[in-house]
């Protein structure tokens, strides 16, 4: 005797959650929070900023491969002193609204003891793309540089050259 299972597939959709996406693309899971961010400050200096993402959301995984997908990138095209102004200016209300506090979010923008300047805002320029690297939950931000892909690809590329050059020996 052979025995036959004659099964029938279901697809059964449910909504998992409700999403409320802002005019510049950011997404709120209260339409509360959704509506007042309409109203700031962040909303308006985001929405005058130009972006670059062709996908709505980039992970920083997408750039490197071996950190947290959970980190986010955006890409900005940043060609005047005022673009370059709105930027650090959406940079800062973003990490203030996520409850940041303002020495912390200093240490972003600056490196006063030099250890972190190839990360550190202060570098980007005017006149090129500006790649921002964010923490998963939009709390720290980084740069590689000047922030550009090519400051992106020699700081790689000094990277690599040190991982493959002996250091001297001085006696």
């Amino acid at each position: 005797m052979k025995r036959n299972e004659v099964k029938r597939e279901r697809i059964i959709e449910e909504v998992v959650r409700v999403e409320y996406i802002a005019e510049d693309g950011r997404i709120f899971y209260n339409e509360d929070e959704c509506e007042k961010y309409e109203k700031s400050a962040l909303f308006a200096i985001s929405k005058e900023l130009k972006r670059l993402n062709v996908a709505k959301y980039n992970s920083v995984m997408d750039l490197i491969g071996d950190v947290s997908e959970e980190d986010e990138v955006e890409i900005f095209d940043v060609q005047t002193d005022r673009d370059l102004e709105n930027l650090r200016r959406y940079l800062y209300l973003t990490a203030l609204s996520n409850g940041v506090s303002e020495d912390y979010i200093k240490g972003a923008f600056t490196s006063e003891d030099g250890k972190r300047s190839d990360y550190v805002f202060d570098n980007v320029t005017k006149g090129h793309e500006v790649i921002i690297c964010w923490s998963y939950d939009k709390t720290w931000f980084w740069v590689y540089r000047d922030g550009s892909i090519e400051g992106y690809l020699s700081f790689l590329r000094d990277k690599m050259i040190k991982l493959i050059t002996p250091e001297e020996v001085t006696e």
